[in-house]
């Protein structure tokens, strides 16, 4: 009876961004204060791109470029006999 009282307010969400009950928001509140004390968050070492690969890159780009400004127009409109 009191699990069919609580379905019409909605079902608590646990993985969202604010938990919706009080004691989710106590348990997040609890693990963020105990990663922040030991220092668990880590993050990501940016990318470094190898400066072959930058080179690499740049050469095909002005390759296309000058394939690109290499082409012929062709116009259909004008008679060519």
């Amino acid at each position: 009876m009191a699990l069919q009282l609580v379905l019409p307010f909605g079902k608590p969400v646990w993985n969202g961004k604010r938990p919706t009950t009080v004691l989710g928001r106590a348990i997040r509140a609890y693990i963020t204060a105990a990663m922040k004390a030991r220092g668990l968050i880590e993050h990501p070492a940016p990318l470094i791109v190898p400066q072959w690969w930058k080179d690499a890159q740049s050469a095909a780009r002005k390759y296309v470029s000058a394939l690109k400004n290499g082409q012929v127009a062709l116009h259909w409109n004008t008679d060519l006999t």
